[in-house]
């Protein structure tokens, strides 16, 4: 496995002009690697329906596996994002994958992308997390591929399932590969 960053994006993407900037960047990076599988490692799943039109190979979003997956640990869904600004983005994408229904709630940290390696981050998910949780969530989502070293500790602390988009895409990704290989 192979992780590819694009050079020519958005350096993090928050902001809903941070999606449509990074679409172009990632087609381009997409196009120009020899993959069994892509993964879209951003949970906004930027240029998710471009690089699907175009590529022989299967695409994976990590919201969208984050989500099947969540719904199918639990009924009651919560996420939690870095940054307000991806919240009505987040809603109208569960609209589409049908699963808005199952999200009781996203809550951000108030933090930047290149903010959430931090123990300030950390205490922030633990507070929302609980927040989530005493909401009814029986499922939490990280919101954010920064938050995957957090999933863990997190899971320990919240003690209900916490889905890591990135891992879960991934899986998708090595399980959809092999069954194809096979």
């Amino acid at each position: 496995m192979r992780v590819i960053t694009s050079q020519a994006g958005p350096p993090a993407i928050e902001s809903d002009q941070d999606v449509i900037d990074a679409v172009g960047p990632l087609l381009d990076t997409a196009r120009k690697q020899a993959a069994a599988a892509v993964v879209v490692a951003c949970f906004s799943d930027p240029g998710l329906d471009e690089l699907r039109a175009e590529s022989a190979v299967p695409v994976f979003g990590i919201a969208e596996s984050a989500l099947r997956r969540a719904v199918s640990l639990g009924e009651r869904v919560g996420v939690i994002s870095s940054v307000a600004a991806s919240v009505p983005r987040h809603r109208r994408y569960w609209a589409r994958l049908g699963v808005q229904n199952n999200v009781i709630a996203d809550i951000p940290l108030g933090l930047g992308v290149l903010e959430l390696d931090t123990e300030e981050a950390y205490a922030r998910a633990c507070r929302v997390g609980g927040d989530l949780v005493a909401a009814g969530a029986d499922v939490v989502v990280l919101g954010c591929t920064g938050m995957t070293h957090m999933r863990a500790r997190l899971e320990e602390v919240l003690r209900v399932p916490v889905v890591d988009p990135c891992t879960v895409a991934v899986d998708d990704a090595r399980r959809t590969v092999s069954e194809e290989a096979g």
